[in-house]
């Protein structure tokens, strides 16, 4: 499986696992000029961003280690993009992350809530 397959996976897996939640997904792979934001979700009266990390095999660390500081600053400017695109005012918004490992065929999927 190629990286591109491996993080659409991840990314339907992620999906299914908010879902299971009763998080309702509002949009997929939002794109703007400054990046792309992999889900956004209501959780309640909550927007969510939501970063998913998909790793086949944790040699180099685990999913979630992959959003550093800088990607976190990028997904909150395009997270504030989206709400001035929108025009939405005074929204509770919260950022997670979701790291899918798939490792030899077994799937195990982390939820991490509010990393901003």
């Amino acid at each position: 499986m190629n990286r591109s397959e491996l993080g659409k996976q991840g990314e339907r897996l992620a999906e299914e696992y908010l879902r299971g939640k009763g998080y309702r997904i509002l949009e997929r792979n939002y794109r703007n000029r400054l990046g792309e934001i992999d889900l956004i979700c209501k959780d309640r009266n909550t927007l969510v961003f939501v970063e998913v990390k998909t790793r086949s095999q944790t040699l180099f660390g685990r999913p979630e280690e992959a959003v550093t500081r800088a990607k976190r600053a990028k997904l909150e400017r395009l997270s504030q993009w989206y709400l001035a695109e929108r025009r939405l005012e005074d929204v509770d918004v919260r950022l997670d992350v979701v790291s899918v490992r798939l490792d030899s065929g077994l799937e195990s999927v982390e939820h991490i809530i509010g990393v901003i």
